[in-house]
């Protein structure tokens, strides 16, 4: 397919093609008051949109995202709406190019292909023993009772306030009910 952009006074006309081919023509008019505002863009990242404004003369063109914020680094939006679309203004006009993230891709690029299968179990990894909150090393008990007061209880061999004098039994954990 074979495609042509008319840019001009271009109010209409006759297309004649030679056989088992076809044109497509997209006129863009020139009218006293300017140039018609394409609505060719909407789908375009911005850069693109840009490029095509600034062709048929327009300079002063900025990218808003659809909430009305200036978007500054252009890339993974789409163009969803144009100030002015479709109408007949001056190229001095400011444009103003509704983006959005959410929009699809116009272009068509792979998918990234999917990661190499493993030889390895696919298990998921074990959850992290859950940590014990320990207290300042410098802490002390003179017994069980403070040390149940201060919510420390039980203290393992370790850990910070441990005492012999706490561990009865001598199994490792102090004040234990």
């Amino acid at each position: 397919m074979l495609g042509l952009a008319i840019i001009g006074g271009l109010t209409g006309g006759r297309t004649e093609t030679a056989p088992g081919t076809s044109v497509t023509v997209s006129a863009v008019a020139e009218t006293p008051a300017g140039v018609i505002v394409p609505p060719g863009v909407i789908g375009k990242d911005p850069k693109e949109a840009k490029a095509e404004l600034a062709a048929l003369g327009f300079r002063d063109v900025r990218v808003e995202s659809v909430d009305g914020r200036q978007v500054i680094v252009e890339t993974n939006w789409r163009v969803v709406s144009v100030t002015s679309m479709g109408t007949s203004v001056a190229t001095t006009t400011r444009l103003v190019l509704r983006v959005d993230k959410s929009q699809p891709s116009t272009t068509t690029e792979a998918p990234p292909p999917p990661p190499p299968p493993t030889t390895r179990s696919q298990e998921p990894p074990p959850a992290p023993e859950p940590t014990r909150q320990t207290k300042p090393a410098q802490v002390s008990y003179k017994n069980c009772d403070e040390v149940k007061s201060k919510g420390a209880a039980p203290l393992h061999r370790g850990e910070p306030g441990y005492g012999k004098h706490l561990d009865r039994d001598g199994d490792g954990v102090a004040c234990e009910k």
